[in-house]
């Protein structure tokens, strides 16, 4: 590939997918300014860094909160930065047990449960524990709001969460794009579960909405947003 056609990728793919994820990045701050209380309780699923867990508790110093990472060294890091918060070193899907991890050592943001990176990018594979949000927290635990960024594994998270979504109907925040396709999930299969079993409406984080399915689809091909809200 020439410089030219390279330049080109680079302004009409990755220069779009960065603005976009900014333009996100300061709606989600926003909106967390206007759903959390001092008191709100939030899950954090794929804390990363802890970027948006340190807005949360910008927001909501009082609330009891939960961050879910299965790498080893970033959960320490987040255990250290976060001590208020109860970090759980594990993944999180529909059923509980202990599964490979594809740790991307040169870019872990896209680390997961699938192996969906190019062979050129530095992977080891790690064993890591799998939780279900619905097995996992006490009964008496009610969120206002769950995020969830776990590279195309979002389906899963949900599918095992969703009495805890019934009973707390919080607003769930996740990143649904190109990565569902290497778990086998269309934008038919999510969207049937978080309108049609949960009864959220989707929003994405300009506002627009709520999505009808054939939009919702047509979003998710294009990749024109990926990143959502629903609430009831």
């Amino acid at each position: 590939m020439g410089l030219g056609p390279a330049l080109k990728l680079v302004r009409d793919t990755v220069v779009p997918t960065a603005r976009r994820n900014r333009n996100d990045d300061r709606h989600l701050a926003l909106l967390l300014s206007f759903v959390l209380r001092e008191n709100s309780n939030c899950i954090d699923v794929g804390a990363h860094r802890g970027d948006v867990l340190r807005t949360i508790l910008q927001h909501a110093p009082r609330g009891q909160h939960i961050a879910y990472e299965p790498l080893p060294h970033m959960a320490a890091a987040l255990t250290t930065d976060f001590p208020g918060v109860q970090v759980r070193q594990a993944a999180l899907s529909d059923k509980p047990g202990v599964l490979p991890f594809s740790y991307v050592r040169s870019r872990p943001a896209y680390s997961g449960l699938r192996d969906r990176v190019p062979d050129t990018e530095d992977v080891e594979q790690i064993q890591v524990a799998v939780e279900v949000l619905d097995e996992a927290l006490p009964a008496d635990y009610q969120p206002t709001l769950i995020k969830v960024d776990v590279e195309g594994a979002e389906y899963g998270v949900f599918r095992g969460a969703r009495k805890l979504i019934a009973a707390s109907r919080p607003h769930l925040v996740f990143e649904f794009g190109a990565g569902a396709r290497d778990y086998g999930t269309t934008a038919d299969e999510m969207y049937e579960l978080v309108d049609g079993d949960l009864g959220l409406r989707i929003f994405d984080l300009d506002g627009d909405g709520p999505y009808t399915l054939p939009k919702f689809r047509d979003t998710f091909e294009t990749g024109r947003h990926f990143n959502f809200v629903a609430h009831p």
